[in-house]
């Protein structure tokens, strides 16, 4: 499944490249949304999030059996970055 990242612009972070891997986070202490899910480059600077409106948050969040999902950059693109991950099917 091919996720995109969206909220670059909202943190200062190394851009990761094109096959590194990223760290996604449930983030239930999230006041605003409890469904978020939050992203990580390998030197745990915060890349962005899953859209918490977007059918890919609520795939993922629904599908994730832990507290976080490793993916891998796929395409980085001006406004988000997509990234590969491999979810279980239920």
């Amino acid at each position: 499944m091919i996720i995109p990242i969206h909220g670059l612009k909202y943190h200062n972070f190394n851009t990761p490249k094109i096959g590194d891997e990223v760290l996604m986070i449930k983030e239930k202490e999230n006041l605003f949304d409890p469904m978020a899910i939050a992203a990580y480059n390998k030197l745990s600077q915060k890349i962005g999030y899953i859209g918490a409106r977007s059918n890919f948050n609520k795939k993922v969040y629904a599908r994730m059996l832990e507290v976080f999902v490793i993916g891998f950059v796929w395409s980085i693109g001006k406004n988000q970055i997509l990234v590969e991950i491999d979810m279980p099917r239920l």
